[in-house]
């Protein structure tokens, strides 16, 4: 066995915990003699580091890619263990019982669901190995970091496959109720509970996002409310992401840059991705979170009642292969409603999380010519003038919606203690 390693920052990579892990890939893929290289894909995560390793077996062209998941290592991985444990139980405790699930109907009615092949939880060498699904075809949709915007008919297959994802809650309930209710009794959500955000100091930086936001906010009556609410930020998300009167299993973290897409057969199919934020929530947290991170207001305004017949349609049309009434369970003037109670939610997770997707080259202080390229100079500006035309577009819409003040209504109701 031969290691051939291609990676930017050795401290980042544990050649002996990789190494370990990659002998029992090889063992569960029947390879028994075999050399690897590996290639370092991502040095800039907050969470976990990606690598490559493409294991060729000896003496044969036969080859595996996979990719492997590892926490940073530094000081926060043993504050993000957590989120290492709630992926795995994600994809042990409910991607795999939905892969089963899916068994009962033909493949071409199935959402496509990623497969992990070996998983670490010891404390220090946590990780987790995917096969990689960018050699079978998938690739990254560009659209937004490319500047560029969605169109319908995308938003409208990614709200489809949503639909399935969040319908096979409900098909796992219908099969197991009992099991059901034990898995989502451990998915409560995880990134807005108290002594989490402690330990990770997110509590802080969330703050500071939103201070960050609303301080480019043209329009001082919008400027003047939203600082009004500072105080109960994080308590309100948490109220907005805990289980209502129907919930199924959230994705949590649901964004472009988290699905993959695969042209297959004249149509175009998706892959969720990343599931450290799966929660038991409603339904509705997966579906604003999208619009308002990845769609501008216009868009919203055109499309957000066609986009949920498109999302109802399909979890109407997925739960009948199961000989499930959807309507029994979630009605669309549900659907409807609850839109109205969460864009709301949707304007906050914009406020947080939009200088996070439109990201700044500033660490604590603004660039200065003669102390960066001028390209990253281009690049700062560039982005900064796109941060302040999402967030001040968000504000604008809300202003004149009235979500704006269902916000502030929202956060009468809530008590710091």
């Amino acid at each position: 066995m031969s290691l051939n390693v291609n990676i930017s920052d050795p401290d980042e990579f544990n050649c002996i915990e990789l190494h370990s892990a990659i002998e029992n890939v090889a063992k569960v893929m029947n390879i028994p003699d075999f050399s690897y290289h590996v290639d370092y894909l991502n040095g800039n995560g907050y969470i976990a580091n990606i690598f490559r390793v493409i294991l060729t077996e000896t003496g044969s062209d036969k080859t595996i890619s996979v990719i492997v998941k590892t926490l940073i290592n530094t000081a926060r991985k043993d504050l993000f263990r957590e989120l290492h444990l709630r992926e795995v139980n994600a994809y042990t405790q409910i991607i795999n019982k939905f892969r089963i699930l899916q068994k009962d109907i033909e493949e071409k009615n199935r959402i496509v669901l990623p497969k992990y092949i070996y998983f670490s939880n010891e404390k220090g060498n946590e990780l987790l190995i995917f096969k990689e699904l960018l050699v079978n075809g998938f690739k990254v949709n560009d659209t937004l970091a490319t500047h560029n915007k969605l169109e319908f008919s995308q938003v409208s297959l990614i709200f489809s496959e949503l639909a399935k994802l969040h319908a096979l809650s409900l098909v796992f309930a219908e099969n197991d109720k009992d099991l059901y209710n034990k898995v989502v009794s451990s998915f409560s959500d995880l990134i807005f509970e108290q002594s989490f955000l402690d330990k990770s100091k997110l509590r802080d930086h969330f703050v500071n996002l939103f201070e960050e936001s609303v301080e480019v906010i043209n329009n001082p009556m919008a400027k003047d409310k939203l600082e009004s609410i500072k105080t109960k930020l994080l308590p309100m998300f948490k109220n907005y992401v805990k289980p209502k009167k129907t919930n199924v299993l959230c994705h949590g973290d649901f964004w472009l840059n988290n699905i993959l897409f695969k042209q297959m057969d004249n149509e175009e199919k998706l892959c969720f991705l990343d599931f450290q934020a799966m929660r038991y929530a409603n339904p509705l947290t997966d579906i604003v979170y999208f619009l308002y991170i990845c769609t501008d207001s216009q868009f919203r305004s055109d499309y957000t009642d066609k986009l949920l017949d498109v999302y109802y349609d399909s979890i109407k049309t997925f739960l009948s292969l199961f000989d499930i009434d959807a309507s029994s369970i979630y009605t669309r003037d549900e659907l409807g409603s609850n839109m109205e109670d969460y864009k709301a939610y949707g304007l906050l997770i914009a406020l947080v999380e939009m200088r996070i997707i439109i990201p700044n080259i500033q660490t604590d202080q603004e660039p200065k010519k003669g102390h960066i390229s001028d390209v990253d100079l281009k690049i700062y500006e560039k982005s900064d003038i796109l941060f302040r035309s999402r967030i001040n577009d968000v504000a604008t819409e809300a202003m004149e919606n009235g979500v704006l003040d269902r916000l502030l209504s929202d956060a009468k109701t809530i008590e710091i203690h």
